[in-house]
């Protein structure tokens, strides 16, 4: 990588045609659609981690792209339109979601899709202040996280990807537990 690539980052581009390339060459044609799709929301993912929401957007619609249902992009893109504060946008997007949740096979990774899916939903509804829905939603991702703390009580999630959970969850959960405590 040259001195621009580590002053600037990588250009997106370029970066996602790499990342194709190597994606056709691993995987059959049935299955390159979905790890381009997989490939495309994680990166989505990390923008949204640092704020960079643009970017993320336009991530999570490319994925879209080439898996119209995939759960996992539309609740990140529904997200990401949620914290630019466009949350009718973000409200539709999630609420489409809610269909496709039972594509997910993997018991605990639907359930880590629906905390994050009635997390988001209980935000989006909280800011524009149907407190009813917000406290639905909200309750319904507090039911969610307790059934993801039955599945690694079970021992069908590993020690290190709970860890990465329960990092990842902790402010969440604290933020739902502030949001209720404001409605009530």
């Amino acid at each position: 990588m040259g001195i621009l690539s580590n002053i600037f980052g990588r250009d997106p581009e370029a970066e996602k045609q790499e990342a194709f390339a190597q994606i056709e060459q691993q995987f059959v044609d049935g299955q390159i659609n979905s790890a381009k799709a997989s490939w495309l929301t994680d990166r989505g993912n990390r923008y949204g981690i640092h704020h960079r929401f643009d970017l993320a957007i336009k991530d999570f619609v490319a994925a879209l792209q080439f898996e119209p249902n995939r759960p996992s992009t539309l609740v990140s893109l529904g997200g990401a339109y949620n914290h630019k504060g466009n949350y009718k946008e973000g409200i539709v997007i999630l609420e489409n979601a809610k269909n496709f949740l039972g594509s997910i096979k993997a018991d605990y990774l639907r359930q880590i899709t629906e905390y994050n899916l009635y997390y988001e939903l209980g935000n989006a509804y909280f800011f524009i202040n149907d407190k009813e829905r917000a406290i639905h939603y909200l309750n319904l991702s507090l039911g969610a996280m307790e059934r993801i703390k039955i599945s690694n009580a079970a021992g069908r999630i590993n020690k290190e990807e709970w860890e990465k959970l329960q990092k990842m969850f902790a402010p969440m959960l604290e933020n739902t537990k502030w949001l209720l405590a404001r409605i009530r």
